[in-house]
This record gives structure tokens, C-alpha cells and sequence, in this order.
């Protein structure tokens, strides 16, 4: 392989390991905002090791981003465009679902319950 295709490569690989750290973290964010709400404990020991619940769950999301993203990134896989593709279109489905979840539920409990 020459040096353009092995840029080319990891510059994919680049694109893809972010996708994933991304709907790593989308996927956190929405499990851990619905279970905070729903087990107190957890939301006080957000609360208590990082002086608030939402700072607790950014710093927490962030290493999921960062270790999902280096994860991918360093397995051996030659990446390409059509994947990222796919991946594009996954993590807009994540974001999505995650939103009416957290938006579900939040109505449920306000209105609902």
C-alpha cells in the first residue's frame, strides 16, 4: 500500500472511531439521564462526587467518547467511506430516539405520573 492510501486510511478510521465514541456516548447520556431520575442514589452520587448531577454526566460522558473513540481507533480494520456512511445515518438514529426518550420520559413524569 502507498503513503497516500495509509493517509487516506487513517483518516477514515479517524472519522469512524469518532462516530462510534459518539453513539457511545449518545447512548450513555440517555441511559444514565432516565436512571439518575429514577434511582436517587445514583443521582446523589453524581451529585456528590462532582458538586452536580450534570457535570458528573458530562465528565462521565466525555471518557465514554474518549475511550469508545481510541477503542475503535487502535482494533486493526482497514475502514471505508461506505461505512461511515452507514454510521452517519445510525448515530442520527440514536440521537433521534435518544431525544424522544429523554423527552418521553420527562413528559411521562411530569404530566403522566
Amino acid at each position: 500500500m502507498n503513503l497516500e492510501g495509509e493517509t487516506s486510511n487513517g483518516k477514515l478510521k479517524i472519522a469512524e472511531s469518532v462516530i462510534l465514541g459518539s453513539a457511545a456516548a449518545v447512548i450513555f447520556i440517555t441511559a444514565i439521564t432516565v436512571a439518575a431520575d429514577l434511582a436517587p442514589p445514583l443521582k446523589d452520587w453524581l451529585k456528590n462526587t462532582f458538586n452536580h448531577h450534570w457535570i458528573g454526566k458530562s465528565i462521565i460522558s466525555v471518557i465514554v467518547f474518549v475511550s469508545f473513540s481510541v477503542f475503535t481507533f487502535v482494533v486493526p480494520y482497514k475502514a471505508c467511506l461506505e461505512r461511515i456512511n452507514n454510521l452517519v445515518l445510525i448515530l442520527l438514529t440514536l440521537v433521534s430516539l435518544g431525544t424522544l426518550v429523554i423527552f418521553g420520559f420527562f413528559s411521562w413524569e411530569t404530566f403522566l405520573k
